[in-house]
């Protein structure tokens, strides 16, 4: 474990030393950032102009989930998207050879061996975003409601890794499909809250792309409170997802034939 920790220090380190380079991309990646940010805000702003409500939140606790999943967003922007998307042309071409010799966990590296630091601007105006929604909100929050947001804000980073990782195995399944693409676009609607979609959008939002653990989960903790029972569960969610990517790996490698064989 330590030397995985010192691992991820040294890959962020060297990759932000080589991205210092290009330091216009991090004031043009803020600027975007800042945009898309902003125009969400202002959604929000026009459609509670209207109705007190929507679903259940307030603006505030629409500003909070807005932020928490801008803070996700990023961190996996940041950490998992730079290995992970359009994965399958590195099973085609045999880029994993060289994964599997190192002397260090195969499923690390390939999840976690590069990253792209600049991507953490987003997570860094997300936290600014939640603090802004916090001072909207009429309930006083509790050190409680606190530890079960950060816990959570975990859950939605395990997740949403493990997802990935389960996606990036379907390569090995099916070489020519690139189904990433369909679950970024499932990934925006995390940016509302899961109870304006239907029944069955629910489901499928939860148990196929977990997008409610990202941000809906989370900032419902920290603005509403959350039952014991569904805190437990989405601790128990992100056991269960680590564990199955863990082993859809182990098994999308038996499937895997060397470059060089």
């Amino acid at each position: 474990m330590i030397k995985h920790v010192l691992l991820f220090r040294r890959v962020f380190a060297v990759s932000l030393q080589r991205q210092l380079a290009h330091r216009a991309n991090l004031a043009f990646d803020a600027m975007m950032t800042a945009v898309g940010l902003a125009s969400g805000l202002l959604a929000l702003i026009a459609v509670f102009s209207r109705v007190e409500t929507l679903a259940g939140w307030t603006l505030g606790g629409m500003i909070v989930l807005l932020g928490t999943y801008q803070f996700i967003s990023g961190m996996i922007a940041a950490f998992v998207t730079p290995n992970l998307a359009f994965f399958q042309p590195k099973v085609t071409n045999g880029e994993i050879d060289e994964v599997l010799l190192k002397p260090v966990s195969s499923l690390f590296l390939v999840s976690l061996g590069t990253c792209y630091p600049w991507a953490l601007v987003q997570s860094l105006l997300g936290l600014a975003t939640v603090a802004a929604g916090v001072s909207f909100v009429d309930v006083a929050l509790t050190a409680t409601g606190l530890l079960a947001y950060v816990l959570l804000l975990l859950v939605g980073l395990l997740v949403g890794w493990a997802s990935r990782v389960l996606l990036a195995c379907a390569a090995f399944w099916a070489p020519g499909a690139e189904p990433s693409i369909i679950y970024d676009a499932f990934w925006e609607l995390g940016r509302y809250p899961l109870s304006i979609y239907h029944s069955i959008v629910q489901r499928l939002l939860t148990f196929v792309v977990p997008v409610a653990f990202i941000s809906t989960l989370p900032a419902q903790a920290l603005v509403s409170g959350m039952g014991p029972t569904l805190f437990v569960g989405s601790l128990a969610a992100s056991v269960i997802y680590v564990l199955l990517a863990r082993v859809a790996w182990q098994r999308a490698l038996r499937r895997y034939t060397s470059a060089t064989s």
